[in-house]
């Protein structure tokens, strides 16, 4: 399974920069922009940009280097261990009140998935949210602010 290394984030007018090469592969570092992450930081600002990086964190990335832009979430990194245990248990409660026949449709195709996984998964989605953003709470210096709009601009 692949790990992507993000050496630093960059914002430049608007849109998400990543700095970054995934571990399986010999070609270099590269700055890309993120699609995903853009739509989430124009729509939410630097909190939403904050929470979606921490879930790449815990899910499937890792800060490579000492790069401000990165360092800043290594607080996020530090307290998954205190903080993840009561939304885990929360989760799992949910998972066990399912029925078997419920349990039996987990992981398959959206239209083949019963009422109650689908309830269940998105109980799973909003808390596992609820966790990356009291997570990334924790980044140095977190700032809530939405980039400017043409109207936001002075005349």
């Amino acid at each position: 399974m692949s790990t992507e290394l993000i050496r630093a984030v960059y914002i430049i007018q608007g849109s998400v920069y990543l700095n970054s090469k995934s571990n399986n592969d010999n070609l270099p570092f590269h700055d890309w922009k993120c699609d995903s992450l853009t739509e989430i930081y124009q729509n939410e600002g630097q909190r939403g940009l904050d929470r979606e990086i921490v879930r790449m964190l815990y899910e499937y990335a890792q800060i490579q280097g000492h790069h401000p832009s990165v360092e800043r979430y290594r607080p996020c990194l530090n307290d998954w261990g205190t903080l993840s245990k009561s939304f885990i248990q929360t989760i799992r409660a949910e998972y066990d009140k399912l029925l078997p026949e419920d349990k039996e449709t987990v992981g398959l195709p959206e239209d083949k998935k019963t009422a109650g996984v689908k309830a269940y998964e998105e109980f799973r989605r909003n808390t596992e949210n609820e966790l990356y953003t009291r997570l990334a709470l924790l980044a140095k210096n977190p700032a809530d602010k939405k980039p400017r709009q043409n109207s936001d601009l002075p005349r």
